[in-house]
């Protein structure tokens, strides 16, 4: 099937049975880049200078270069005037930004989420503010009732709605324009971690989306960049978040005058290359158009869930998948450590997965249905440096993997789930269990 290109999609690795194919089912933690970005940025290098203030031809070029970026990330996610892009390292660094930015807003008031967020967007919001958290259902997805229900018995005191778009664990992806509406209904914003989301589905934020973070590591762009887009009313109140070089018009040892939008909230030198390659990758998107993508993606998450639906060794986490949601499924085998079971993948078949909570503990524990009891021995494991008994294995495939591989994955398990015994050791500078006799190196 013709496609986008991705740096490394033909590569092969050494497996303890011999050179394979390396399978890449990790893109929800972070993709590959595409070709095209790499390209781009080959051919910007040469350019490279400081942005703004330069006089020379290639701080000219690198500034242009720079704001032609801000400018197709704003229209890329359909943003208005009255939203600015503000480049960040990524969607932590965009969530934690906007969280102290609110503090004038929010005051006492509280922070609306969920139960099924990121910690990136659960953390900040409780580090800084009084926040509520709104479970979500037995099927792990967000219960719009249980939102507009909290919102009007707090009376105004729910200043903001923060939740995410996609989530890392089930690839559920939440009706964000309906969230939306409910909280300007009751006088809140609403901020969006479009960290899963914006790489996957088409944004449109001028249906109500106030403050939208996301990272160019997670859309082909892994170069060190990510936006927070958002209210620029808001945004630029008060005094930078982080304050240095190029957060100000005029300073004296008397007095500072702040620069405005969006220079006063990036301070000091930029990742330049990591906007554009941000850039680079939007107009691959666009080129092949986010329905294409979203249709290629579709037919590979249709095929992971029914494969993965038709193994009795294992349990998906989350209820049966709508039409709207992508291809990121958790799983856990019931016989055997998952652990264990993606270190088969890894060592054996050469497929890249991810284990344990993804970032997202209050949501895996609830989908793995952990006691009081078992959380508090996952604590114990955990401060211990151990790896604790509960986890799941996540498999995310994207718009450049196969069917062909799908079947790979489902060839592992089955090896995996019919032995009785597994001639695997923990090693501590892996963190992961690795055949015994085994030697990893470095492949440079």
């Amino acid at each position: 099937m013709c496609r986008p290109k991705v740096i490394g999609e033909n590569d092969k690795v050494r497996t303890v049975n011999g050179i394979r194919p390396y399978i890449f089912f990790d893109n929800a933690a972070s993709t590959p880049a595409l070709v095209a970005v790499f390209e781009k940025l080959k051919e910007f290098i040469p350019y490279y200078s400081n942005v703004e203030r330069g006089i020379g031809y290639k701080s000219f070029v690198s500034t242009e270069m720079f704001e032609k970026a801000r400018e197709k990330v704003h229209s890329f996610l359909g943003a208005t005037e009255e939203h600015e892009v503000i480049f960040v390292k990524n969607t932590t660094e965009g969530v934690n930004k906007l969280a102290r930015k609110l503090k004038e807003f929010i005051g006492d008031g509280k922070v609306l989420t969920t139960e099924m967020e990121h910690h990136s967007n659960l953390l900040p919001w409780k580090k800084h503010y009084d926040t509520e958290v709104i479970p979500v259902n037995k099927e792990g997805r967000v219960d719009l009732n249980l939102i507009e229900e909290a919102l009007r018995k707090a009376n105004g005191k729910i200043k903001l709605v923060a939740i995410t778009g996609a989530s890392n664990v089930t690839g559920f992806v939440n009706p964000i324009y309906e969230i939306s509406e409910i909280a300007h209904k009751y006088g809140a914003l609403f901020s969006v971690d479009g960290a899963q989301l914006v790489p996957h589905k088409k944004v449109d934020m001028s249906r109500g989306i106030d403050f939208l973070s996301f990272s160019a590591h997670k859309f082909y762009a892994p170069f060190g960049s990510g936006a927070l887009v958002g209210k620029k009313d808001i945004l630029g109140k008060g005094e930078p978040e982080s304050v240095g070089g190029g957060t100000v018009k005029f300073v004296s040892l008397e007095e500072v005058i702040w620069a405005d939008l969006p220079e006063k909230e990036e301070s000091g030198t930029p990742v330049i290359t990591g906007a554009i390659a941000l850039m680079a990758a939007i107009e691959e998107f666009e080129k092949w158009g986010m329905d294409k993508l979203e249709d290629m993606e579709s037919r590979l998450h249709r095929k992971l869930y029914e494969t993965l639906s038709s193994l009795d060794g294992i349990e998906i986490l989350g209820g049966k998948r709508e039409k709207e949601d992508f291809p990121v499924i958790s799983f856990v085998p019931r016989k055997v450590s998952p652990y264990i079971l993606s270190s088969v993948l890894s060592f054996e078949y050469g497929i890249g997965v991810r284990t344990g909570c993804f970032c997202a503990q209050p949501y895996v524990k609830k989908l793995l249905k952990v006691t009081a009891e078992e959380s508090d021995q996952i604590k114990k494991s955990m401060m211990s440096g151990l790896l604790p008994e509960k986890g799941a294995i996540r498999a995310s495939p994207s718009f450049y993997n196969t069917e062909d591989e799908i079947e790979t994955l489902k060839q592992g398990i089955e090896d995996a789930l019919s032995r009785d015994k597994f001639n695997y050791t923990y090693d501590s500078h892996l963190k992961a269990f690795v055949p015994e006799n085994f030697k990893f190196t470095l492949p440079f």
